[in-house]
C-alpha cells in the first residue's frame, strides 16, 4: 500500500515519490563534496632547508610569534623545543628545526583556519617524524574537506625520509578554495603529528557581498512577498 503526505501547497504526493526526490538531493549534496583533484609534491627535508623558501606569495604560520592576521588556531601545543616533552611522550620537531611547531596530540584534532577574506589555491608544510596514523584534511572557506592526506600518503615508502616538504596545490577548474587544514592522528597509539612554516599560496579574495548588494537582494525579496500575497487576495 503507498502511503501519501500533502506538501506546501495541499496536494497529495505519494510517499515512493518522496523518497525518491529526498534520495536525489542526497545524491547531489554527496557529490558536491567530492575530494577535488590536485597536485601533491612530497621531498626529503631532513636538513630543513626549506624553511627558508616558501612558494611565492605565500602568508606562513610559523607559530614563532602568533599568528598573521586573520588567521586562528583550534587545538593543538605550540612546541618551545626541538624534542619537546609532555607528561609521558616526547615530540620530535622537524629535522633540524630549532624554531617553535605545532603539535596535535594524539586522537585530538587542530584545525588552523586561514584569514576569510581570501581563498587560496595551494599550501605547503614541514611535515616532521611522519606516522602513519598522522591526517591532513585540507579543508575548503566553508570548512568541507577537499582532499585528505595520511602519513602513507607522503613518507615515500617504509625506507624513505619520515621529514618531508609537502606542497598541495587545487586544480583551479573545481572553483574551489583553501580555507584551513585541520590535523589528527586518529586511533594513535601514541603518535603525534607534527609540523612548521605552513604556507598558504595562491590568494584570492572571497566572493562576500557588499552591503549594498544584500539590501537589494532584501528589496528584491520583499518585492516578490508582496506579488504572491497580492495574488493570494485574488484568488481568494
Amino acid at each position: 500500500m503507498t502511503r501519501s503526505i500533502l506538501n506546501s501547497e495541499g496536494l497529495m504526493m505519494p510517499k515512493v515519490k518522496i523518497f525518491l526526490l529526498t534520495a536525489v538531493a542526497a545524491f547531489a549534496c554527496a557529490t558536491s563534496t567530492q575530494a577535488a583533484p590536485g597536485t601533491v609534491t612530497s621531498v626529503a627535508n631532513d636538513d630543513y632547508s626549506k624553511q627558508a623558501t616558501p612558494p611565492a606569495g605565500s602568508t606562513v604560520v610559523d607559530f614563532n610569534n602568533g599568528l598573521p592576521n586573520g588567521f586562528s588556531l583550534q587545538g593543538g601545543q605550540i612546541a618551545t623545543d626541538s624534542t619537546w616533552g609532555i607528561t609521558n611522550w616526547a615530540y620530535l620537531s622537524p629535522a633540524g628545526d630549532n624554531t617553535k611547531f605545532l603539535v596535535t596530540m594524539p586522537n585530538a584534532t587542530t584545525t588552523l583556519n586561514a584569514d576569510k577574506n581570501f581563498g587560496y589555491g595551494g599550501i605547503a608544510l614541514n611535515w616532521g617524524s611522519i606516522d602513519n596514523e598522522n591526517r591532513l584534511d585540507i579543508l575548503d572557506t566553508m570548512g568541507q574537506v577537499i582532499r585528505t592526506l595520511t602519513g602513507t600518503d607522503v613518507s615515500g615508502g617504509p625506507f624513505s625520509s619520515v621529514n618531508r616538504y609537502v606542497t598541495y596545490t587545487l586544480d583551479p577548474s573545481t572553483g574551489q578554495r583553501i580555507g584551513g587544514l585541520r590535523f589528527s592522528s586518529p586511533n594513535s597509539q601514541g603518535f603525534a603529528f607534527e609540523v612548521d612554516d605552513v604556507s598558504f599560496f595562491g590568494a584570492t579574495p572571497s566572493s562576500v557581498p557588499e552591503p549594498a548588494s544584500i539590501g537589494l537582494f532584501g528589496a528584491g525579496l520583499a518585492g516578490l512577498v508582496g506579488v504572491a500575497r497580492r495574488r493570494r487576495r485574488q484568488a481568494a
